[in-house]
């Protein structure tokens, strides 16, 4: 199981974690979610995991991985879906 460290944001639309949390229900990947401090100061598990305090962070499978355009990447790689220029997906083949 995966665990997803983000922010105390209440919804999945403001704020680069509701990206990186949207693609994890998209590709049904199973996680437990952390909500961590709204202050940077309180984010020293962050601090231990990614030797930075911002948010969103996927570990999954032995990988620690922040950044929420990285975290899709990791997914949709994954999932073996390509992404093209200008952003469009298509399945590998």
């Amino acid at each position: 199981m995966a665990t997803f460290y983000r922010c105390i944001t209440p919804t999945n639309w403001l704020c680069p974690c509701g990206k990186a949390a949207r693609a994890l229900r998209r590709h049904g990947v199973d996680h437990e979610q952390v909500r961590v401090a709204f202050r940077k100061r309180g984010r020293d598990e962050i601090q231990e995991l990614t030797g930075q305090r911002h948010v969103p962070v996927l570990v999954i499978g032995g990988e620690t991985i922040h950044d929420s355009k990285r975290i899709v990447e990791h997914l949709e790689h994954r999932a073996g879906v390509a992404v093209g220029a200008g952003g469009a997906q298509q399945a590998r083949k």
